[in-house]
């Protein structure tokens, strides 16, 4: 850990101070607002290497606030934190543009847990090489993915899927590993969420037939070498 920026965008001001608090005793750069237009002029004064973005915020909320960031192309990574759990309600912060979520009221060494493996995954991005796998052909350091040589307009959240499954091609992936690898594994995602990536990632390579991404009943999912 080098001293990476964060932005904390939280108006309840209580939480916002704790978690200052803790991630400049942790050594990070901290720097807070308390809305989501006041985040995207932070932002664009210069970007922070994460951001952790509540869900529910006065005018602009979280979700907004995530898709205007990647609609401007920044790859940063979003963690948001929301009351919010059901299946939908992730998905759809994840289609936003969120990296990953963190339910309300939470600890702190779990928020520390998830902020490092963010920023963590970012470094390895940033010096990876590309893969290819039946066609599909990703490169995580700038984030973006191919078919046939075509472009794949993806979430981040399908990326980072997409990302697993193509470098682990050939082999059968647990669930369990793809909750560990995608989603940091220590929250207890709905495994609905899961199929519904699958599912998007499907119709977004054309696999129609289920012959690229193959689910292995009751293991996980296979991707085809091609």
């Amino acid at each position: 850990m080098g001293g990476e920026r964060i932005l904390i965008v939280e108006d309840d001001t209580t939480i916002a101070r704790f978690v200052e608090l803790e991630l400049a005793h942790a050594g990070y750069e901290v720097s807070k607002v308390s809305d989501g237009k006041a985040a995207l002029d932070v932002v664009g004064e210069g970007e922070p290497d994460l951001l952790i973005l509540d869900l529910m915020l006065p005018g602009m909320d979280g979700l907004d606030v995530a898709r205007a960031l990647r609609l401007s192309t920044s790859h940063f990574p979003i963690l948001m934190l929301t009351a919010k759990a059901d299946t939908q309600d992730v998905v759809t912060g994840f289609d936003a543009g969120a990296d990953d979520y963190l339910r309300k009221p939470f600890e702190i060494p779990e928020l520390l847990s998830r902020v490092r493996a963010l920023l963590k995954r970012t470094e390895r991005e940033r010096s990876g090489s590309s893969y290819e796998a039946s066609g599909v052909k990703v490169d995580p350091a700038s984030r973006r993915a191919t078919v046939n040589d075509e472009p794949l307009d993806l979430t981040g959240k399908e990326f980072d899927l997409l990302f697993h499954l193509v470098t682990n091609a050939g082999r059968v992936i647990s669930r369990d590993e793809i909750l560990e690898a995608v989603w940091g594994g220590q929250h207890a995602t709905d495994s609905n969420v899961i199929e519904v990536f699958v599912c998007h990632l499907r119709n977004k390579i054309g696999d129609r037939d289920n012959t690229i991404i193959q689910t292995i009943r009751g293991v996980g999912y296979f991707f085809a070498r091609g």
